[in-house]
């Protein structure tokens, strides 16, 4: 993957957790729907966050070395 597709799963992923937080703070939403949302969206932004760390700035991808 590019640097820019992962910084755009990152972000989201972590937008995804600060909106949820901001949204039960303000009473807009219920705790199960806020938790639902935060335990989807965590996993994905630590997996994002260790595919942007490996993610090269050029235009090269990473690549596959596992079978």
């Amino acid at each position: 993957m590019k640097k820019t597709t992962v910084t755009y799963g990152l972000a989201a992923s972590a937008l995804v957790i600060v909106v949820a937080w901001g949204l039960l703070a303000a009473s807009l939403i219920p705790l199960w729907a806020a938790e639902t949302a935060i335990v989807i969206a965590f996993p994905v932004l630590v997996l994002f966050l260790g595919l942007w760390w490996r993610a090269p700035g050029g235009e090269e991808d990473i690549p596959f070395i596992g079978y």
